[in-house]
């Protein structure tokens, strides 16, 4: 069970960043691959925060929510926008440069090194039906199921999320209806990008700071992405789980080298199984 509760807060971390993808894809149709990385911007603030000493805690979490959301909006606005006409993956390529781009400054500004951050947890270790869990572990699952149930809340019953499915549906139809989907995709954008920075403080002091650490999320969020379908906020928090689960008990039972080995091989076999996704559907258009 110790292992299992590791492997769930490990797997939220993979929602989070998947959950960042979800978002940024709803509002505008686009995969935000610089989401991890605005997410390590987040735990470059609370190193600052460390570093400085005395800052409180809530100055951080603000500085870093509005430095990642400004961020998302110089990515949507200069981009997204100018290849909105482009044909092909143009889009995916420059969000690919764009997280290179921040990796580079953050390397420049703080070096390659990786950093511990002990900014924000509760010491000690709970203790329940023999069982040991850390208290940040549990904050940060109940974190990305808090994020997962408010993200599906808004999508399916605020007029937002719906002009957000009917863009994705039909971007040409929902301009004809009203919908400022221009719009849409910049606020998609800066509210993604602000939470993943709002949970870079959190999740410092589980893992550490450094730039390489973006793909290494991006990576496994992008797993998680495809496995629990894209768009399913539901099916990315039950896949980040296993996930997480799945790199607990393979590195126990088989040896951390192999891990990564067995979270892609059962990644190929589930897809073989449900192309969709766990939580993915077919889509039929009559032509």
């Amino acid at each position: 069970m110790t292992d299992i509760i590791a492997g769930l807060a490990t797997g939220a971390i993979y929602a989070m960043v998947a959950l960042g993808y979800n978002m940024t894809y709803l509002a505008s149709g686009v995969l935000n691959f610089a989401h991890a990385n605005l997410m390590v911007v987040g735990m470059y603030v609370a190193y600052w925060a460390y570093s400085a000493g005395g800052l409180p805690m809530p100055l951080v979490f603000a500085v870093a929510f509005l430095l990642a959301g400004l961020a998302g909006v110089l990515e949507e606005r200069f981009a997204i926008q100018p290849l909105r006409k482009a044909e092909g993956s143009a889009e995916l390529v420059t969000m690919v440069g764009v997280a290179t781009v921040i990796t580079g400054i953050i390397a420049l500004v703080y070096g390659t090194d990786a950093l511990r951050v002990p900014f924000f947890g509760p010491d000690g270790t709970l203790v329940f039906f023999g069982t040991r869990a850390q208290p940040l572990d549990l904050i940060i699952v109940a974190a990305a199921i808090v994020l997962a149930v408010a993200l599906e809340l808004g999508t399916r019953r605020t007029r937002i999320g719906l002009a957000a499915l009917a863009q994705i549906d039909d971007r040409e139809a929902a301009q004809l209806r009203g919908i400022n989907v221009g719009a849409l995709s910049m606020w998609g954008f800066a509210f993604a990008a602000a939470v993943g920075g709002l949970l870079g403080p959190l999740l410092v002091a589980k893992t550490f700071a450094a730039p390489s650490l973006a793909l290494i999320l991006a990576v496994k969020g992008f797993v998680v992405l495809v496995l629990g379908g894209v768009g399913s906020h539901r099916g990315v928090l039950l896949a980040a789980f296993a996930i997480g689960i799945i790199e607990a008990l393979g590195a126990r039972y088989i040896g951390p080298l192999y891990r990564d080995i067995v979270v892609f091989v059962v990644f190929a076999v589930t897809l073989l199984a449900f192309p969709q996704g766990l939580a993915g559907g077919r889509k039929e258009r009559v032509v």
